[in-house]
């Protein structure tokens, strides 16, 4: 029995609720576990200042080389480094011969260092400004990136021997998307925290004791697949797709021809592109808050919270919206919408409304695309991996999800040097020039993905 025949064989076997809950569980613990070192690292080392910084400062906070920042910088490096070590990871995945799995091995052998050095991020070896803490924070972000990539890529891997059908496959991406917004959800309750013990220790070491709290949580529920999903990578075809993957002498074989797969590379191309204004969506909030909404802090968790409910309430539409169009055209439609987010976001406070009127406003052109860019990239990327087992006989699911994640990678990466250095041109409510201008670059990056995504044919 070939490859793709046992693949054929397993299709009509229906994944059982528990063990996707499971699974995706494991997506609530490492969106959490990333959540401290990819978006909250602004807002404790880089504060928003609505008349007074929210913490005190660790590192130099002003410009380096007249345009970046410290907090950019190392946010670049890391995305960098841990962008090549994603195919790396994944190549290894996919040739692995590990009797406990060709991914969970990998991930079992992350969880705790990732889920420790999420929190290491935030305790600086001094109080205060000192060269000590940027040592630090260099050597626990670069280290954080690069364990995470041994967790996420297997785990991404696992999507497609999980779930053999293209239907089904979306459902469990879904969920996954669903599990992904409950980590950061769990992640912004520090803006709550900050609220209500507010007077009662310094915002720091609130702080600190809220990340702590999440690293644990994190770590737990890492472990769920770990110890309730069953690794189909190593039973049923493994050792026909082990004899096929010792073809390749390589690590990069693999890689090389996920590159070569044209319509794969569309989709990643504008992966590299639309990550730009999908992370400054959540990274800005607390600027927009502050500096053109001049509300209290709390009100970024509202926002993020109330746009997060929202557009999971749009995912039965989104099901349905891509039965009659299909992926290619809904994915086209939430980068437009993406758009016009953005453009309403450059104009907020010029114009006379009442300030919630701008809320409720942010809120509503954020919920599509939100949902769709949070269900849609990955489900396609399953969608190539799958096409191209059943044309090769060769299983590359790590390697395609590597590929894909790389991609993001560089994307965010640029928009960690990005984001800091348009603040530098004002995040105050005095001058907000900085923060409109980071609107109008997502305005940019958004129209060019549409624009890329119109190359790309549904599989």
């Amino acid at each position: 029995m070939n490859e793709v025949s046992a693949r054929q064989q397993l299709t009509h076997q229906k994944v059982p609720l528990l063990r996707k809950i499971a699974f995706a569980m494991g997506q609530t613990g490492w969106s959490l576990a990333v959540f401290g070192f990819t978006e909250l690292i602004y807002q404790f080392y880089l504060p928003p200042d609505n008349g007074k910084p929210m913490f005190k400062a660790f590192v130099y906070q002003g410009a380096v080389f007249k345009v970046f920042t410290i907090v950019g910088i190392l946010s670049a490096v890391g995305y960098i480094i841990s962008a090549f070590m994603e195919p790396i990871v994944g190549s290894l995945s996919d040739r692995s011969t590990f009797k406990f799995g060709k991914r969970k091995t990998f991930m079992a052998a992350a969880v705790v260092p990732f889920a420790m050095l999420s929190a290491a991020v935030f305790f600086p070896l001094k109080d205060g400004l000192h060269s000590m803490n940027t040592v630090w924070l260099s050597v626990t972000v670069i280290a954080a990136f690069i364990i995470k990539c041994f967790y996420t890529t297997p785990y991404n891997a696992l999507i497609n021997e999980i779930a053999k059908e293209e239907k089904e496959r979306l459902h469990i991406v879904m969920m996954l998307s669903i599990a992904y917004a409950l980590g950061i959800g769990v992640g912004q309750t520090i803006n709550i925290f900050l609220s209500v013990f507010k007077g009662m220790m310094s915002n720091e070491a609130i702080f600190q004791l809220s990340v702590l709290v999440y690293a644990v949580v994190a770590m737990i529920l890492m472990m769920m697949p770990i110890l309730f999903v069953e690794d189909n990578s190593g039973k049923h075809i493994s050792k026909q797709e082990l004899s096929y993957d010792k073809k390749h002498a390589g690590i990069f074989d693999n890689m090389r021809e996920v590159w070569n797969d044209k319509n794969f590379r569309v989709l990643v191309i504008v992966e590299l592109i639309y990550w730009f204004p999908q992370k400054i969506f959540v990274v800005a909030v607390p600027y927009i808050v502050a500096a053109l909404l001049q509300l209290d802090n709390v009100y970024t968790a509202i926002i993020l919270y109330s746009v997060g409910i929202a557009s999971l309430v749009m995912y039965p539409l989104i099901d349905k919206l891509v039965d009659k169009y299909g992926k290619k055209k809904v994915m086209q439609s939430a980068l437009l919408c993406l758009l016009i987010s953005f453009s309403f976001t450059a104009t907020i406070g010029l114009y006379k409304i009442p300030t919630m009127a701008f809320v409720v406003v942010y809120v509503l052109v954020n919920t599509y695309p939100t949902a769709v860019l949070g269900i849609l990239p990955m489900a396609l990327a399953g969608d190539n991996a799958e096409h191209d087992f059943r044309k090769t006989g060769i299983a590359k699911n790590a390697s395609y999800f590597g590929l894909k994640t790389f991609m993001m990678k560089i994307g965010v990466a640029l928009t960690s040097l990005i984001f800091p250095s348009l603040l530098l041109l004002g995040k105050t409510p005095a001058n907000p020039f900085g923060v409109r201008m980071v609107a109008v670059a997502c305005v940019v990056s958004s129209l060019l993905a549409f624009i890329v995504m119109r190359k790309y044919e549904d599989v």
